[in-house]
């Protein structure tokens, strides 16, 4: 079960399909935490770009999951 970030924290599951040459496609979000903060999408623009190492454990029938977790910027609220 995933808990609520830290202030000043998002972060954002995402699962992805992994091509046999071991690039990720098909991304879908799965959750995010602070809604509305553009986290998720964020978090699926960086999947794009990642890659896995051949027999990586973590892919499952061909798909992984990836959680991620971001800094979010100052604001007035949480400086």
């Amino acid at each position: 079960m995933d808990h609520p970030p830290p202030p000043q924290q998002g972060r954002a599951v995402v699962v992805c399909k992994v091509l046999p040459s071991n690039r990720l496609h098909h991304c879908a979000l799965v959750s995010e935490s602070p809604l509305h903060a553009n986290v998720g999408r964020f978090a699926l623009q960086l999947a794009r770009n990642f890659h896995v190492q051949p027999g990586d454990p973590r892919v499952k029938a061909g798909q992984i999951t990836i959680r991620l977790q971001f800094k979010l910027p100052e604001t007035e609220d949480h400086p």
